[in-house]
């Protein structure tokens, strides 16, 4: 039976190696949580994507914050939310303190090439491996490849996974159809300031639809145009190191709060972040739980599990013309394809050869 504690350190080795922003982090938390240790279903995971693509703020914190939910209610999605932010957290002040102090981190970089060039490949398996349980008739064929088309034109990736419940709904009812044509307890340790920073980051929290990236904007444009926190360069190479860091991309609230206020600054502000959207996820699925035997709720979920595998494939073809270019780690990336598809190995071990790799080409 699934215990807690088993949960959290699944989560926090998620949070550790989930590199490749959100899906990424989606196709490492579904080797591990579905595949692996067998927390949840492909159908599980699904609803959490279908929620937490609904909600603002990062989705793969909504999709932890659901299983955690799902396995142990209120306490589970907390200690999931924690889990899987810690590393990235952690990861990010150290590489935030070097970088204020010696103002670059090549060596970083350099090893981020032999990951990326592997987390493609984990991609593109995982939506290979996800589409053979999820889509399992016409229907689903369907809705796939329309989800793969918008998300390959560059459609908005939100509208496209409820436009696709839309669509399995349509399909699933053809006849009906043509019938029918926040009060938050903060410690404060710098008075006005640390308020300041906490109504920030709960203003773009709040707000931001799209994912982490959706959040750069807002963030760029009250931490560099309005406040002065930061210098547009100083923004841009935090933002690079939310990029190489597992984890959202809106950890670069992390870089922000450091050089704001050092630690507490960036406890704030990663609180502050993710804590908008953790409530409404909370809401959420108590609603979720009340309409989801309606047969429209049922196909509205089903078409997503069929925009999800699309999602993860688009992004792994995307991953392909930006990662695979340069031919040595465009040849490493498709042996590790090859390597997941037909050998039974953990993501994982390719991830960190991937960085072993890439240092060693460097």
């Amino acid at each position: 039976m699934t215990s807690l504690k088993e949960l959290t350190k699944s989560l926090l080795k998620v949070g550790l190696f989930g590199f490749g922003g959100g899906i990424g982090m989606l196709a490492i938390l579904r080797a591990e949580c579905v595949k692996k240790k067998k927390f949840i279903t492909d159908d599980d995971l699904c609803d959490a994507v279908a929620m937490g693509q609904m909600l603002p703020g990062p989705f793969v914190t909504n999709y932890c914050e659901y299983i955690g939910y799902h396995l142990f209610g209120l306490k589970g999605a907390i200690v999931a939310a924690v889990a899987i932010l810690l590393p990235c957290f952690v990861l990010m002040i150290v590489l935030s303190w070097f970088y204020l102090t010696y103002q670059s981190l090549p060596a970083v970089t350099q090893i981020f090439k032999g990951i990326a060039a592997v987390m493609t490949s984990i991609i593109l398996w995982a939506s290979y491996d996800m589409g053979r349980v999820l889509i399992k008739d016409i229907k689903g064929i369907i809705v796939f490849t329309f989800a793969l088309i918008l998300f390959l034109v560059k459609f908005d990736p939100i509208f496209t996974v409820l436009i696709c419940g839309g669509l399995r709904i349509a399909l699933d009812n053809i006849k009906t159809a043509s019938r029918c044509l926040l009060a938050i307890p903060l410690l404060i340790f710098d008075g006005k300031k640390a308020l300041d920073l906490a109504g920030v980051f709960l203003k773009i929290g709040a707000i931001i639809f799209g994912g982490g990236y959706g959040a750069i904007p807002f963030i760029k444009n009250e931490v560099c145009n309005i406040r002065h926190w930061v210098t547009a360069k100083q923004f841009l190479d935090g933002m690079a190191l939310g990029q190489i860091t597992p984890g959202p991309v809106a950890i670069t609230a992390t870089f922000v709060g450091f050089k704001v206020m050092g630690i507490p600054g960036a406890i704030i502000a990663t609180v502050s972040i993710f804590l908008p959207s953790f409530l409404m996820l909370m809401l959420l699925i108590k609603i979720y739980r009340k309409v989801g035997n309606n047969k429209y709720v049922i196909s509205f979920f089903g078409g997503i599990k069929s925009a999800v595998v699309a999602i993860l494939l688009s992004t792994g073809i995307f991953f392909i013309t930006i990662n695979w270019l340069n031919i040595p780690y465009g040849i490493f990336g498709a042996v590790a394809l090859f390597i997941l598809l037909f050998k039974k190995i953990e993501p994982i071990f390719l991830i960190l050869s991937g960085a072993i790799f890439s240092f060693i080409i460097g």
